[in-house]
């Protein structure tokens, strides 16, 4: 797979009009050098710098300005994680996660497509949670016209609810709160239309509700109240106003780890009613053209 054969190499990738360079942390000496001159002037040249951002994560972007050169990512798959798991109704579920290091390069090269399109296509100002959200976007429409299919868009999904579920420090990342609309509205046929960002960005961008910093917050409050190993107490009634609006987050999720009919009566059980039958939508029929 793409990420065993080109951990230890930087290379460089298109990434809408132009190019970015995917850099292995041990290489950032090189990867600086091959860069050109006026895209080096915008970098620190301390190596140690970009190893101590980048931590213990897996990749990072970093943005330029630039005609030809979108900007650079750090890049360390050997260090993603082969599953993401959560525990709830007493029972760990597990997710496998398959072509993660080609899901982090895309998402990350979604950073630097949002950065681009910042204020033009997209809002001058995004909050992290924004720039997480287009992110996972891009990453949505460049896995649906490469595998033609919306599979791992959904994994991603999935990961990012299983992620916030599991610690709600993740909250940055809980892309899921934006995407369902996406993926509930676009086919693969669809998606295959677009064949920029730009484009796909124009059209989903309208159309998705945002949510203010008192409503993140409620969120927040909600998901510890119901996933966190110390609450012992049960108060199904407790921000009533924000369960239904949880339970279609979390519902795609939980029937793709528990089956439809254990998931519906856990939701039930939290007061986060299922989706009607009527307005439900399966992921074989979004995958649909």
């Amino acid at each position: 797979m793409l990420g065993s054969l080109l951990a230890a190499t930087l290379f460089w990738v298109d990434v809408g009009p132009k190019q970015a360079l995917v850099c292995p942390p041990a290489a950032i000496d090189a990867c600086l050098a091959a860069l050109p001159w006026d895209v080096q002037q915008q970098l620190p040249r301390d190596a140690g710098r970009y190893r101590e951002a980048l931590a213990l994560r897996a990749a990072m972007a970093v943005a330029v300005v630039h005609e030809d050169v979108a900007g650079m990512v750090l890049w360390a798959p050997q260090r993603l994680a082969h599953s993401e798991s959560a525990m709830w109704n007493n029972q760990v579920y597990q997710l496998p996660l398959q072509q993660q290091p080609e899901l982090t390069l895309w998402h990350e090269l979604g950073h630097l497509e949002t950065k681009r399109l910042q204020g033009t296509v997209l809002p001058a100002k995004l909050t992290p949670l924004e720039q997480e959200w287009l992110a996972d976007c891009y990453l949505l429409w460049r896995s649906a016209r490469a595998t033609g299919s919306l599979a791992l868009a959904w994994q991603q999904y999935h990961r990012r609810n299983l992620a916030v579920m599991s610690h709600i420090e993740n909250l940055s990342h809980w892309s899921a709160l934006y995407l369902l609309p996406v993926l509930r509205h676009y086919t693969v046929a669809k998606l295959a239309a677009f064949t920029r960002f730009d484009d796909f960005a124009a059209d989903f961008f309208p159309r998705v509700e945002r949510y203010d910093a008192d409503a993140i917050a409620e969120f927040s409050s909600l998901l510890q109240r119901v996933f966190s190993a110390a609450s012992l107490q049960p108060l199904p009634d407790y921000m009533f106003w924000r369960r239904p609006a949880l339970g279609r987050i979390l519902q795609p999720t939980l029937v793709h780890l528990m089956g439809r009919q254990a998931a519906n009566s856990w939701l039930q059980q939290q007061h986060m009613p299922p989706l009607s039958p009527v307005v439900q939508l399966t992921e074989s029929a979004l995958n649909k053209p």
